[in-house]
């Protein structure tokens, strides 16, 4: 058992906002009129560059699911040069590259053919499933099917992608529903052994949404949920927290082991209430040694899950044990 705690060092890109989904708590998408739901390039490329000026190794990547099926969307997008917006993902993600940050990308349910472009360009991936069960708070998102996110989930252990996934915790399932969903995630890691890292993430509400008046999951809940995690999970998945929605310490004690990608230069902006903690004095807080790892866990390091394209930059970042070489101050 390991006696640190892992978390990544990463600057956030929510390159679109736009979304096919309306889900009942979300506070990340906007209209197609907004200002902020595309990035252009520029905006990209110069927070990139604050990413490698303050030593963060991972590009986070998210953005709303499928946008082209947003009315107006692929007109924004012609807008700044891009018939497709894989494309310009696919680009953004090569800035990164060149500019010594590894792709992460949560992208939602995606096909098949645009998995394997990104495959290419990303360290890892990942997609939530939130819940095998169906709610009403994803009445109106059919990117919510839980049947489609697990299909989504499989095909990414059969192209071999370092994933991450998890379970969102407070919006109307029960804790059947929790058992039911680590169990489904518990069982396509051994089948594909793909998934390096499962969040057990808390819902937070969110003002001017159907679910702003929720009630937030109790600390007790989510250390049932947590401990719940690890007993069900195969012990080389990572059970990993929020310590910006959550403190981390006492979930640590019951078997959380890495707290996520901390941002020492963008915000949550999935819950921009939510600012994220200084990485050293979480460390001096949780009385746990932090180690910082890549995006891709360091078994996927090991055992060469990642494409020739990003090989140098990995090479360049890792240790001998697939942690950053740099070690953490």
């Amino acid at each position: 058992m390991q006696n640190f705690v892992t978390f990544s060092r990463n600057v956030f890109i929510p390159l679109t906002r736009a979304c096919r989904n309306n889900c009942a708590y979300c506070g990340f998408k906007r209209e197609i009129n907004d200002k902020c739901v595309l990035l252009d390039k520029q905006s990209v490329v110069r927070l990139l560059r604050r990413g490698a000026a303050s030593s963060c190794t991972e590009a986070l990547f998210t953005f709303g699911e499928q946008p082209e099926e947003v009315d107006g969307f692929s007109d924004r997008l012609k807008k700044i040069g891009f018939d497709s917006f894989v494309d310009y993902l696919l680009e953004c993600s090569r800035i990164a590259i060149k500019l010594g940050l590894l792709p992460h990308t949560n992208a939602g349910v995606l096909p098949d053919t645009d998995l394997l472009k990104l495959k290419s360009v990303n360290a890892s991936m990942g997609l939530m499933l939130e819940t095998v069960a169906n709610l009403q708070a994803h009445n109106d998102s059919p990117g919510k099917n839980p049947e489609e996110r697990i299909r989504f989930i499989e095909t990414s252990g059969r192209y071999q992608i370092p994933f991450t996934t998890g379970i969102l915790v407070g919006i109307g399932e029960d804790e059947n529903d929790r058992i039911n969903s680590l169990k489904v995630i518990a069982d396509i890691h051994r089948r594909y052994g793909h998934i390096q890292e499962v969040i057990i993430q808390n819902f937070s509400p969110k003002p001017n949404t159907r679910m702003s008046d929720a009630p937030i999951p109790s600390t007790g809940v989510m250390l049932r949920t947590v401990s719940l995690a690890r007993d069900i999970l195969p012990p080389d998945v990572a059970v990993q927290v929020a310590p910006n929605l959550i403190h981390p310490k006492i979930l640590i004690e019951h078997g959380a082991c890495d707290l996520g990608g901390i941002s020492p230069v963008t915000i949550d902006y999935i819950n921009p209430e939510a600012a994220w903690p200084n990485a050293r004095e979480l460390a001096d807080a949780i009385g746990v040694p932090l180690r910082e790892r890549l995006p891709i866990y360091p078994e996927y390091i090991k055992a060469g899950w990642y494409s020739k394209e990003i090989k140098p930059l990995i090479d360049r970042l890792a240790d001998k044990d697939g942690f950053r070489k740099v070690a953490f101050v």
